[in-house]
């Protein structure tokens, strides 16, 4: 692909991404604050679907490339495109999820854990941030270290939900709780895949061809 290309969905990337901290902010907030959910919800909604149209943008243009250049494919460099925009989307979606949980009625903002939640919040939202430098700058050791980040998280994760499963936590709301625990996992899977895809093929079947190239620091 073009330099200009390259460079074109890089930057739409990066506005998902940008579109991605701010639904994150606005659910994590509605759950864990006292924010007046008829105040944001239009905005929330409305970020979502510009991150929709930013993934309809990057698959668009990767069908116009592979259209042009169909003889010169840098196959694997588009499937890890397709990757990230895909599960950049999906991290928005589960932000939806979270914010549905506040509409239930259901809040952790007087939580006897309120202050671990918003620590998972904060290390959460450094992730996307943490992702969307890992595409600016494209190295690779950074690209690990977010990949080791999200998966220490994710583990955390998975304590806490088998803790509420096991009943060895009393919490207020437990079905609400566990759900948000489920849905902020998979945003890290996601944001951890998206990692992924800048420095793996995305199918055994190409094992051989080679990966996307990171300029050397």
């Amino acid at each position: 692909m073009s330099k200009n290309s390259l460079d074109n969905i890089d930057a739409k990337l990066s506005e998902m991404l940008t579109n991605s901290t701010r639904v994150f902010d606005i659910s994590m907030n509605a759950l864990l604050g006292d924010t007046n959910l008829d105040s944001v919800r239009d905005d929330l909604y409305d970020t979502d679907k510009a991150i929709n149209e930013l993934h309809r943008e990057v698959r668009r243009e990767m069908i116009i490339h592979s259209a042009v250049n169909s003889r010169n494919l840098d196959i694997p460099l588009l499937l890890s495109y397709m990757t990230m925009s895909k599960d950049i989307e999906r991290i928005g979606d589960y932000c939806k999820n979270l914010f549905e949980i506040a509409e239930t009625g259901n809040t952790f903002a007087k939580g006897d854990d309120l202050d671990s939640y918003i620590e998972l919040r904060n290390d959460i939202g450094k992730l996307i941030v943490y992702l969307q430098s890992c595409i600016a700058l494209d190295d690779e050791s950074k690209v690990q270290d977010l990949i080791t980040l999200g998966s220490s998280i994710s583990t955390d994760i998975d304590t806490r939900i088998t803790a509420l499963l096991e009943n060895r936590e009393k919490i207020q709301y437990p079905v609400a709780t566990t759900l948000f625990f489920r849905y902020l996992k998979r945003i890290v899977s996601h944001i951890v895949n998206a990692a992924t895809a800048l420095i793996m093929p995305t199918d055994p079947l190409i094992l051989d061809m080679p990966m996307r190239k990171f300029s050397p620091t």
